[in-house]
């Protein structure tokens, strides 16, 4: 339900609940747990397995060129074309056949002759 406009969109409730606080300075301050370190490790671990930028170890992984992009594009695009001309040859018809194809013309229907009307009267009757 929409607001009045006196009305105050986030209640106090909402403000308080969405609201972030920092770490203190000892907080910061102090070494982080076994179960922090653990945790930490465990995420570092899925990160360089997932491929994370800020974990990633250089083992011959790259990030894709603008060639290889290019490349990729030209190959779609050949691809494409060989389905195409594919297609074309499988409905162009069959090469075999020794006799030569009938051209299709468009050709005019029989239509019957109109029927015959009688003449209308010459004069107006009188009544």
């Amino acid at each position: 339900m929409a607001a009045d406009f006196d009305e105050p969109v986030f209640d106090d409730d909402f403000v308080r609940s969405a609201t972030f606080t920092e770490p203190s300075a000892s907080e910061r301050a102090r070494p982080p747990s076994r179960r922090e370190r653990r945790r930490d490790r465990r995420n570092a671990r899925r990160a360089a397995r997932s491929g994370v930028a800020g974990f990633r170890r250089r083992r011959g992984r790259r990030e894709p060129s603008h060639r290889m992009a290019v490349f990729q594009v030209l190959a779609g695009l050949l691809v494409l074309f060989a389905i195409s001309f594919a297609l074309w040859w499988w409905n162009s018809g069959s090469r075999s056949t020794e006799e030569p194809v009938r051209p299709v013309v468009p050709t005019v229907p029989n239509s019957p002759q109109p029927a015959p009307t009688t003449a209308a009267p010459t004069g107006i009757p009188e009544v």
